[in-house]
């Protein structure tokens, strides 16, 4: 697997780099201070998994991510930042992230959000995820549960169940340890969930539900 480190801060990619030997068991990174670097880069040595700064030059905030993302369509694109707000995070998303990393996040909690990256899956910060939820009136954890109806789309009460928690950014792994059931009991929720609203993976769900959520609230 090629991993890309894109940051103009040597400090943070050397830093970064040890966490990311450790989503495979054959990892080559390499590492670019610029927009132009990473691609010159990339087309030398292949990009399986990207993360490029925020403010590293060439950039022009998330910009440079749907300059990349168009120039290398299979490589995961992850926007790694300090200001992991709504805007910059949906901005990103729409340029074409997989993902938007914030540089106060733990080195495995990079890790565990990578390897939901390399799975196919839509990683976003939790706090924004959180917010988006909380302005469209959306069940969040610690509340209530109701049965969720909408535009004639009904949530079984177990499916409802793993809503809040989905929002909440929490892998099937830690949904499972908090409903206290299996993954694939966890996963046949979800693909009921993904079903109803017509989503094919979990960043689709997510917008989906944000979606009804306006609806609902509307």
């Amino acid at each position: 697997m090629h991993v890309l480190i894109a940051h103009h801060q040597r400090l943070l990619r050397d830093g970064v780099r040890p966490f990311l030997v450790k989503l495979g068991t054959k990892v080559e990174i390499f590492d670019a201070d610029s927009l132009e670097q990473s691609i010159f880069v990339a087309d030398r040595g292949g990009c399986d998994l990207a993360l490029l700064g925020h403010t590293m030059p060439g950039m022009d905030s998330v910009a440079g991510i749907r300059v990349f993302a168009e120039k290398f369509p299979s490589a995961k694109v992850v926007l790694l930042t300090a200001t992991a707000d709504s805007a910059t995070v949906l901005g990103a998303v729409d340029a074409g992230a997989h993902g938007v990393i914030s540089k106060t996040m733990s080195g495995r909690g990079m890790q565990h959000a990578l390897r939901l990256i390399l799975a196919g899956e839509c990683y976003l910060p939790p706090n924004v995820i959180m917010a988006l939820a909380r302005s469209n009136n959306l069940p969040l954890p610690g509340g209530q549960l109701p049965v969720f109806k909408c535009h004639g789309i009904h949530f079984s009460p177990a499916e409802t169940e793993v809503i809040p928690l989905l929002l909440d950014g929490l892998p099937n792994k830690l949904i499972a340890q908090h409903l206290g059931i299996d993954e694939a009991a966890t996963k046949a929720r979800l693909r009921g969930v993904y079903k109803k609203i017509g989503a094919t993976n979990r960043a689709q769900a997510v917008w989906g539900l944000l979606s009804l959520g306006q609806a609902r609230s509307g």
